[in-house]
């Protein structure tokens, strides 16, 4: 009697799975006949059944169905599901992974697979192309990483699509995009100066000092001598204001790089900003000062052009003029000798800041901050005529 009890589960058994892969059959006719709704219903049923949720097969199919979904140009097809290209990609890693000659290069459903894997990059990615070709940065960005992901498929990390998908979503404004994108690089084993910098630069804008100094320092590990990757911790430093660290590399940096004109403008900055501090002493503020003009000159020595070195060079000069004119006005009236000497004085750095800021005015003709400052120094200088032709300028430029 227990015999014929097992028989009958045996039997029982039997017939369910063999009902299932009937049912996966049926899915692939559904399929043939482009009846990719009840194809969907069929092959669904198979993956949630123990029978055949395990079947390389069954998962192959799948996959095909949801990518006939993702391909289709049947707007009521696409909206049979949200996602169907993840899950067909999806199902195909699944195949490949209960492939029973999964240890064996002839896989049963690789070459199918690798061929269906293929053509589908292939067209996000020409696709990428043609967007970025019309500026269409952000769906040029979303293709890519469709290609990206496609290959992910069959464990391959591709770092072309990657590296232009975080180019293009760079060009979009896509900051978490980029980010992602880089950071994926990095996990397949792309190494690049830039992409350290650049990622370090996407958390120093989210205000993430911790991942800024931490992706500058694994680039520094690998590239010790790169001046990006310098330069990069340079910026960290001085956003966070911490100046020994940045005048430090900067004075390193000035000595590795003669020929980069923003090192010593930065250095000029750090400088400047210590002249005007007043909580350190008359002789640091001093001694900054002549470094910041140092700095700045040298600036301009680099480029000539140079309009925020020349103007803060003009400004530098200024505004120790007029910190000595306020002085001067705080004496007592009977101090006029010692008045005399400071307004002299005063008189002596309007002039040094007079050239650098006409400078930087012809440098760029319609700053107003440049001449607003000129016209403060041919009022004290009682240069008329100067400041006549100036005045004109500026209400020229008021009525435009």
């Amino acid at each position: 009697m227990k015999k014929a009890v097992l028989f009958l589960v045996l039997v029982t058994s039997f017939t369910f799975a063999f009902g299932q892969k009937s049912v996966r059959q049926t899915a692939s006719n559904y399929l043939k006949d482009q009846k990719i709704d009840k194809a969907l219903e069929a092959i669904n049923q198979c993956i949630l059944d123990p029978s055949t949720a395990q079947d390389s097969k069954t998962w192959f199919l799948r996959g095909n169905i949801y990518l006939e979904i993702a391909n289709s140009k049947d707007e009521k097809i696409r909206n049979l599901d949200p996602n169907p290209l993840a899950k067909a990609m999806e199902s195909y890693k699944k195949s490949l992974e209960f492939d029973p000659k999964k240890e064996n290069p002839k896989k049963e459903y690789f070459a199918e697979i690798m061929v269906k894997v293929d053509h589908q990059y292939r067209a996000f990615f020409d696709t990428a192309i043609a967007k970025y070709n019309k500026k269409n940065y952000r769906e040029a960005m979303v293709n890519f990483g469709k290609s990206a992901e496609v290959l992910e498929t069959v464990n391959v990390i591709d770092t072309l699509s990657l590296l232009n998908g975080a180019l293009c979503a760079g060009l979009a404004n896509e900051k978490k995009i980029e980010k992602e994108y880089y950071l994926k690089l990095l996990v397949g084993n792309y190494r690049s100066p830039s992409v350290y910098s650049i990622i370090s630069d996407l958390y120093l804008k989210e205000k993430d000092s911790a991942n800024a100094f931490k992706y500058i320092h694994m680039g520094l590990k690998q590239y010790p001598n790169n001046m990006t990757l310098f330069n990069s911790e340079i910026n960290i430093y001085l956003t966070y204001n911490i100046v020994d660290k940045a005048m430090n590399n900067l004075n390193i940096a000035a000595k590795k790089d003669t020929s980069n004109y923003s090192i010593p403008f930065a250095l000029g900055t750090l400088y400047d900003n210590i002249a005007n501090d007043t909580t350190k002493s008359l002789a640091q503020r001093e001694d900054a000062f002549v470094n910041a003009g140092k700095s700045y000159s040298k600036a301009l020595q680099l480029k000539p052009d140079y309009f925020d070195a020349a103007f803060n060079l003009g400004a530098l000069n200024l505004n120790k003029a007029s910190d000595i004119l306020v002085k001067a006005n705080n004496l007592p009236p009977d101090a006029s000798t010692e008045f005399a000497k400071m307004k002299k004085d005063a008189d002596g750095y309007l002039a040094k800041a007079m050239p650098h800021l006409e400078k930087a005015l012809e440098i760029q003709p319609t700053d107003v901050n440049a001449m607003n400052a000129l016209r403060q120094i041919y009022t004290r200088l009682n240069l008329a005529d100067k400041k006549k032709a100036l005045q004109d300028k500026i209400n020229a430029t008021q009525k435009k």
